[in-house]
């Protein structure tokens, strides 16, 4: 058989790990995020060939380059930046198949389909209804201080230095325990964590909320002889009253009606114009 042949039939080309500058490369391109679009059934799917293009360049010919890009294309959703412990995963396991070649890769196609769900409830749960709502009610109450762009310009600093050193602990972590990275985030543990995120995001816009939120009423009744305002004797009973019972409402109209965020800032400006302009607050 010629030597054509053999390096036609031969798939893998090398069989030495990835180095760290190889791996760093891999994340920063996992960072990039590839190929998204809701417009069809892959979601985020078109992705895992763009991220893992590279990888199955330096460790295959062209055949085995086109087999293995082709395993790549599933249904896959995901919270990105949690979900780089499944991208470190299945490099992991690809790097294992390539040299070692005892790793079944519909084992692995199967993980990563497997992994995207509850890997999305995490990374929703820490990331997108914890971290990045504190952060915002953060910055603005800094913007509101100082009346300039120092706010988000911190937001976009505190954000990116947090999530990338987190991104990046999965993506290490994954890659090097494989398919028992999921350990990392136990039933035991991620419990905790979320309960001690959450009493903290609670707390804090909590306090925020107390300071920001101001809701007076303007209107007033005589008392012998006397002007009183109706906000003076209610904070004599419970100040700020009227202040918590909109926060309470608001969190009720969001919590329990389920109305978007966009439409009770639109009518509470609505609102506080209308009552103004009666000079009812």
């Amino acid at each position: 058989m010629s030597d054509v042949k053999k390096a036609i039939q031969s798939e893998t080309i090398r069989n030495t790990p990835l180095t760290q500058k190889e791996l760093n490369s891999l994340f920063v391109r996992y960072q990039a995020n590839g190929a998204i679009g809701f417009e069809n059934v892959y979601y985020q799917g078109k992705s895992w060939p763009w991220w893992l293009k590279p990888f199955f360049k330096a460790y295959y010919n062209s055949k085995g380059y086109i087999e293995n890009m082709s395993r790549h294309f599933d249904l896959y959703n995901t919270e990105p930046m949690t979900g780089s412990v499944i991208f470190g995963i299945i490099l992991g396991l690809e790097e294992r198949k390539a040299i070692h070649k005892d790793v079944d890769p519909e084992m692995i196609r199967s993980l990563k389909v497997s992994l995207q769900g509850p890997i999305a409830g995490i990374g929703d749960s820490l990331v997108q209804a914890t971290l990045i709502p504190i952060l915002i009610t953060l910055t603005l109450s800094i913007s509101s201080e100082t009346g300039n762009l120092m706010g988000p310009i911190l937001y976009i600093l505190a954000l990116c230095g947090i999530l990338f050193p987190y991104s990046y602990f999965l993506f290490k972590k994954g890659y090097q325990m494989g398919s028992k990275a999921l350990d990392l985030l136990s039933h035991n543990v991620l419990p905790k964590v979320t309960k001690a995120v959450s009493v903290f995001g609670l707390t804090l816009i909590g306090s925020l909320a107390a300071q920001r939120v101001t809701a007076k009423l303007a209107l007033s009744y005589m008392s012998d002889g006397k002007v009183v305002m109706v906000q003076d004797t209610l904070d004599g009973i419970y100040p700020n009253l009227i202040s918590l019972l909109v926060i309470l409402f608001l969190y009720w109209l969001m919590k329990k009606k389920k109305v978007s965020s966009t439409i009770i800032i639109y009518a509470m400006m609505a609102v506080v114009i209308a009552l103004s302009f009666l000079k009812i607050v």
